[in-house]
């Protein structure tokens, strides 16, 4: 599901990346494939690690707590290493990219997840989530209460 956000990210913010950078318009599906990999995977790792509240309140309207900006800066710092790693961007590039791509994501995966009750995180699993994950997740929180 997070390609489908991807794809009408890229076409919202893909002109303004070609603009203010030097990524080549012919490198915008690789720029997006890392912006979502990088996303998906941080997210990923934080709800394993028991982080569905982190992963909540930075897709929230709320202001984030301190794992939620932990979290935020993970994902940034995970996109630039990989526009520099697997694309040979520059560093300025790439955290330019960053910093225009994670807050547009940030606000499109909140609107989502604002369109269910505050504690559902239906709209954040089915982004980011598959079901092994969520069975790991899931297995994870059981174990710490047996």
């Amino acid at each position: 599901m997070i390609e489908k956000l991807l794809e009408g990210l890229q076409s919202q913010i893909g002109g303004e990346i070609l603009e203010k950078t030097d990524v080549k318009a012919n490198q915008l599906p690789d720029v997006f494939g890392v912006i979502g990999d990088t996303t998906k995977k941080e997210v990923k790792k934080s709800m394993l690690d028991g982080g569905v509240g982190t992963v909540m309140n930075l897709f929230s309207k709320k202001p984030n707590n301190s794992a939620a900006n932990s979290l935020q800066t993970n994902i940034s710092s995970g996109i630039v290493s990989g526009l520099v790693q697997k694309l040979g961007l520059p560093s300025s590039s790439a955290s330019m990219v960053a910093g225009i791509a994670l807050p547009a994501i940030m606000n499109m995966v909140s609107k989502k997840n604002s369109e269910t009750p505050e504690d559902d995180p239906s709209p954040i699993n089915a982004l980011f989530g598959d079901n092994n994950s969520l069975k790991d997740a899931g297995s994870k929180l059981l174990n710490k209460f047996l």
